[in-house]
């Protein structure tokens, strides 16, 4: 939808692996809705499989180059989908022209126009700001998986049984699929085939690649297309998943999981999670004793019987059109600041 190229946004993201590809995944979807051409500025030796230019900042904390290009009005408009960013340099950028941050923690924003996309996010969490525009009907997920929502009906009936899906996260940097994997093998038994996602670029993929032949059929694959993650949750009845983007995009789908969050921004996501009953509630991760977590998955397992959650009314607001919502948003602001100049 970039046609017009009067105007041109820039989205200072976070890439680098450490930090997964919910960031990049959520920004990506936004920018294919924007009306305007789209430069990603991204973390220094890293890369984003996109049309998109890209250029580089000197550190991961950095954006300077991204500060300068709306300073110098070669950007109309710059967003942040960034944590490794300092509070203080946003609110200064904000001073200089339209900026626009995307929140996840619900930091207390005065300057910057704030879209906060998860469970749970309400406009009277910040205090200070009246440019905000908060709840799940902004998350920017692709509408792919509503649509196949609309689908389920057609697969209640088709039995699949003992299959495991784990997707926490596409880089996995902590290792957390190994300890589950511990914990699945010794169940092996009751287990017909389990499928990691991880990414190749993922830095214990080959020790993944190594505890998947303890089970009697496995697979580890890397997911690059929604197409492919929703062939995925078909095939499998027990899915594992991390809080992040992954987490809107099942229950935008209708997918019920055991869910685990990973840090602090999937704490806030996970509670939502629960006091909704969109799936089962796992914890955080790295703080449930591997005794505990082995007495949490065995429980889903021997209790789920389907990938299917019949939706309510809170999910049904996951409507694949957040993207769209939020893009509405910056083309007002852009205009309205283009009336003033």
């Amino acid at each position: 939808m970039n046609n017009n190229v009067e105007f041109i946004i820039g989205i200072r993201v976070t890439t680098s692996k450490i930090y997964g590809l919910g960031h990049i995944t959520r920004c990506t979807e936004l920018a294919k809705q924007l009306k305007y051409n789209v430069i990603f500025f991204i973390d220094p030796d890293s890369e984003i499989n996109t049309k998109y230019t890209c250029i580089s900042e000197n550190k991961t904390n950095s954006a300077t180059k991204a500060t300068d290009a709306l300073k110098n009005k070669k950007i109309s408009a710059l967003i942040f989908d960034n944590y490794n960013i300092s509070k203080t340099i946003i609110e200064k950028i904000a001073k200089i022209g339209l900026c626009l941050v995307i929140d996840d923690l619900k930091i207390q924003w005065k300057n910057p126009i704030v879209i906060a996309p998860n469970l749970g996010s309400q406009q009277t969490d910040y205090k200070n700001n009246q440019n905000v525009y908060a709840g799940i009907g902004y998350s920017m997920i692709s509408n792919k998986f509503y649509y196949e929502s609309l689908q389920n009906y057609k697969f209640y009936n088709i039995s699949i049984d003992a299959r495991i899906l784990i997707q926490i996260g596409a880089v996995d940097s902590k290792n957390n699929i190994n300890k589950i994997l511990k914990i699945l093998s010794i169940y092996k038994n009751k287990i017909k085939h389990i499928t990691v996602v991880l990414s190749k670029k993922a830095p214990h993929r080959k020790n993944i690649m190594q505890a998947l032949k303890a089970f009697n059929s496995a697979e580890l694959v890397e997911v690059k297309s929604v197409k492919k993650m929703i062939k995925l949750y078909r095939e499998n009845n027990l899915i594992i998943g991390a809080s992040g983007v992954s987490l809107l995009e099942r229950v935008s789908m209708g997918i019920s999981f055991l869910a685990f969050s990973l840090n602090n921004n999937q704490d806030i996501n996970l509670e939502q999670f629960k006091k909704y009953k969109l799936g089962v509630y796992g914890g955080r991760i790295d703080k449930i004793s591997n005794i505990d977590l082995e007495r949490i998955i065995l429980k889903y397992m021997n209790e789920n019987k389907s990938q299917y959650l019949f939706k309510n009314d809170y999910s049904e607001q996951l409507d694949g059109k957040g993207c769209i919502r939020v893009a509405n948003i910056i083309s007002e602001y852009i205009s309205e600041k283009h009336k003033v100049l």
